[in-house]
């Protein structure tokens, strides 16, 4: 059996005063809360943690825990090329090919795995909190419906905030596959990305995995909060930070066709397609 642990320089001497230094440590630890959700598989498990600084101040860490995944999940790790990587390792490993790229996303602090040749036996990562909340709850909370705004400049910024995010994404030759806006966090007017596990960098078919992301936030962004032409202003700027020239009506259309198909499949989540038919 092979192990590895890793922790960002940064934070050597912060989790080592709390003796998270090794596996046996961090799978021990339950003095956070754990975050169960509906639908999470008993191998999987989500912490969030408060611990004191040198100084006593506390500070929020979210903690993935996987033990022993099934055969289903070992088969996606091999069949997308990790094979020596471990589920949590493919998070961390995303984290900081993110950060030297410069799109602004969740941070990681500690790694471990424990594999048997490529078999998976436990992994975990360490992530910081992120500042401000998913776009998820913020849209509906902060946004006014279309129509209702007055703060028009506002508006605008954070539209073309949020395209130059998505476009450093693509620049950068990686795609999220998860790009839903429960995975987009905000705080004022900054964004960054959170749940990087199936971040990867397409060498075939690099469009259509463009287009998936761009319908997936189209798909969950409610249809009362952002319109139509919103939404085409928001490729326009998108598609000038990627500076690929692409029209921005053509890769609507693209964008279009994949939400009906997502729609079809979930209509109890198709918040934003509605307002492709007005």
């Amino acid at each position: 059996m092979s192990q590895v642990f890793e922790i960002a320089p940064s934070e050597g001497d912060f989790l080592a005063c709390h003796a998270l230094t090794d596996m046996e440590a961090v799978f021990r630890l339950d003095t956070g809360v754990r975050l169960d959700k509906a639908g999470l598989e008993s191998w999987r498990q989500r912490w969030r943690l408060v611990l004191t600084d040198s100084k006593g101040a506390p500070r929020t860490l979210y903690l993935k825990r996987f033990d022993r995944p099934p055969f289903r999940r070992q088969w996606e790790r091999w069949r997308e090329g990790h094979a020596g990587l471990s589920t949590a390792g493919v998070e961390w490993t995303n984290a900081r090919l993110l950060a030297q790229a410069g799109v602004p996303a969740i941070e990681a602090i500690a790694f471990g795995q424990e594999m048997v040749g490529i078999w998976e036996r436990r992994s975990f990562v360490m992530t910081r909190e992120v500042a401000g909340e998913s776009l998820e709850r913020w849209v509906p909370a902060h946004l006014p419906p279309v129509g209702q705004e007055t703060d028009f400049a506002r508006r605008r910024r954070l539209l073309d905030g949020l395209a130059r995010l998505v476009a450093r994404l693509h620049r950068a030759g990686f795609v999220h596959r998860d790009l839903y806006l429960s995975h987009i966090f905000i705080e004022g007017e900054d964004f960054r990305l959170i749940d990087l596990q199936r971040v990867f960098r397409p060498r075939w078919r690099r469009r259509r995995w463009v287009v998936k992301d761009l319908a997936a936030l189209h798909f969950s962004t409610p249809a009362d909060r952002v319109g139509r032409w919103e939404r085409l202003r928001f490729l326009c700027r998108y598609v000038r930070a990627c500076g690929t020239g692409e029209s921005p009506r053509r890769l609507a259309r693209l964008i279009h066709t994949k939400t009906q198909r997502m729609a079809r499949r979930r209509p109890e989540l198709a918040v934003g397609v509605q307002q492709e038919s007005s």
